[in-house]
């Protein structure tokens, strides 16, 4: 298969920790589906390291249920799916490994799918044992029994997190021995497996420590013996990069990094000064290479989303001086150029909003009012865990309803869990406060949401200009002097009568 060599075209340096070009080669997927009941069939795979929202190919069966896709210039594996019908009405799918130069042939029966799913070609075996990780839900500590719901007792999550991890390996074994993996292949298989649990035992220390997190502050420390695990874990292991699983374990660990840092304030206080304390330390403790360069893109990408936009500048500089990879380089770029219309001074995005009696709501319904928007979800717990500080915040406020208006911008498909959601938390109480529903088909809302997710926090000014789209959330300290300080620096520039 070759599959080790692939992995080394990423990792070769040239001096002064510049990365040499990649060599590329494509894959292809080819195969028959039996008794198909849809026209179509597609496959998803990452658009790259940075941006994990699926990049789409959709292809007609012919007339005998034959297809083919052609994924080009492949310059490293690459987890995908394939699936019968359409990603909205998806009726079958599998997940599939592709590695540069794999010509992977697949058929299934449509009417017994699991049990007909059957692989020939290069790159057969990984995919046998990608259908059974699916089937037995250890693709993914978080898709598994023992990862829902997340548990926070350590003790707990330990005990858990080694089942995962057992059951994850004896599903491999099995795999392994029904078609056999490449040897390398099958140690790189196994170490995914070693930090996806690892990622799972970093990622829950956050939700341990914090009261009420993601508002409150730190109440108790998660014990020193606990992060013993980290010794099977060293970083950096650049040959598994293609793998979520390493991926992110080597971003949490960028945040395990500040963990005295985050243990000294307030969630709230410290979200927005993550980015740039990540980037610096990891710039200072990861030795140079691919995987410090992709976590160095992942908090530029994080920065860049959900951070301030004078920490941006100077690191992507750096960054670039670094020589870092080509393709994370153009991720940032594109994700840069992107939000650029969301800076000050542009026009507030121009949603679809419909409010609690269904009643169309524009921008110019607003107009000589300062907006503070929140972009949320009823299913998003951050969300709606900043509930109750946003109530605090229109309360503060409330005395000047002619001056600043709170909207509530759901970006829920389902109007009926918007409408339960807003009920339960209490979210129409006030009075200076206007609750609108978007449309996920709306173009301004997609674009929004793939750039920035949710929960997300816009100053929008009284003439329908963006004044910070990245303002403070409501439980962040700052939030009020924010809103203090836009509302002044309005009335100063409001002429004379």
């Amino acid at each position: 298969m070759g599959f080790p060599k692939k992995l080394l075209w990423c990792l070769l340096l040239l001096s002064y920790g510049r990365v040499a070009a990649q060599p590329t080669a494509p894959a292809v997927v080819r195969g028959r589906v039996l008794h198909a009941r849809d026209s179509v069939v597609f496959l998803t795979r990452p658009r790259n390291l940075l941006d994990p929202s699926p990049a789409l190919k959709q292809v007609r069966l012919s007339p005998q249920g034959e297809f083919q896709f052609v994924l080009d210039s492949l310059p490293r594996p690459v987890a995908a799916q394939w699936g019968l019908g359409r990603p909205e009405k998806v009726r079958h799918y599998t997940d599939l490994w592709l590695s540069p130069g794999d010509t992977l042939t697949l058929t299934a029966d449509a009417r017994h799918f699991k049990k007909s799913l059957h692989f020939t070609g290069r790159g057969a075996a990984v995919n046998y044992y990608r259908a059974a990780q699916r089937r037995a839900r250890t693709n993914n500590f978080y898709n598994a029994p023992e990862g829902r719901p997340e548990p926070q007792n350590p003790a707990r999550m330990r005990d858990l997190a080694d089942r995962y991890r057992q059951r994850a390996g004896a599903v491999l074994r099995t795999a392994d021995l029904a078609h056999p993996l490449p040897p390398a292949l099958r140690r790189q298989e196994a170490a995914a497996i070693r930090y996806d649990w690892g990622h799972a035992l970093l990622a829950a220390t956050t939700a341990y420590e914090y009261d009420n997190w993601p508002q409150g502050s730190v109440v108790r420390r998660m014990p020193a013996a606990y992060y013993g695990f980290l010794a099977e874990l060293p970083l950096p292991q650049d040959s598994l990069l293609a793998h979520r699983a390493y991926r992110e374990f080597a971003r949490s660990y960028a945040t395990y990094l500040l963990r005295e840092r985050r243990q000294a304030l307030p969630f709230a206080a410290f979200l927005p000064q993550q980015f740039p304390w990540a980037y610096d330390t990891v710039r200072q403790v990861l030795p140079a290479g691919p995987t410090r360069n992709y976590v160095l893109a992942q908090v530029l990408d994080e920065l860049l989303r959900a951070g301030k936009q004078s920490d941006f500048g100077a690191r992507m500089a750096d960054f670039r001086a670094l020589g870092a990879q080509d393709d994370l380089l153009s991720a940032l770029n594109w994700r840069a150029a992107r939000l650029a219309e969301y800076r000050a001074g542009q026009p507030a995005p121009a949603f679809a909003m419909t409010d609690l009696n269904g009643r169309p709501v524009r921008w110019t319904d607003l107009q000589g009012k300062l907006v503070y928007l929140d972009v949320w979800a009823s299913w998003c717990h951050p969300c709606r865990a900043e509930a109750p500080a946003l109530q605090a915040l229109q309360a503060r406020f409330a005395g000047r309803a002619g001056q600043v208006v709170f909207l509530s911008y759901s970006i829920d498909a389902s109007a009926a869990a918007w409408r339960r959601a807003v009920a339960a938390d209490h979210l129409a109480d006030a009075s200076n406060q206007v609750q609108v529903l978007g449309q996920l088909a709306d173009p301004a809302l997609r674009r929004l949401w793939g750039q920035r997710g949710v929960p997300q926090y816009w100053l929008i000014g009284p003439d329908g200009l963006v004044i910070d789209s990245n303002a403070p959330r409501p439980s962040n300290p700052a939030a009020i002097a924010t809103l203090e300080a836009a509302l002044k620096e309005l009335a100063a520039k409001k002429p004379a009568p």
